[in-house]
């Protein structure tokens, strides 16, 4: 259930859940294309390390992993259990 809601979650702010659960190796343009971003954008992520690319015959790769981690550092959204009064971030489930 708390999948269907961090899907929920990031299909709301434009990340293409879709491609990114269909595999974990990514080429650059795939990336973009789950981030909805430019090419300048990716690159400004990569800039500030948010997003580290592999490379492999002279082309850019990007693990899921790495693209869920990028995508925690923009969006920390923090969740509350009224029945617990505890607060968490919708990422502690992954």
């Amino acid at each position: 259930m708390e999948k269907t809601h961090i899907e929920g979650v990031l299909t709301t702010i434009g990340i293409e859940t879709s491609l990114l659960n269909s595999k974990n190796v990514f080429t650059r343009e795939e990336t973009e294309r789950i981030f909805n971003c430019s090419p300048e954008t990716l690159k400004k992520f990569e800039k500030r390390e948010w997003i580290k690319p592999n490379w492999f015959k002279n082309k850019k790769f990007y693990t899921r992993v790495d693209i869920l981690n990028c995508i925690k550092i923009q969006a920390p959204f923090k969740i509350t259990d009224d029945k617990k009064n505890e607060s968490a971030t919708i990422w502690d489930k992954c």
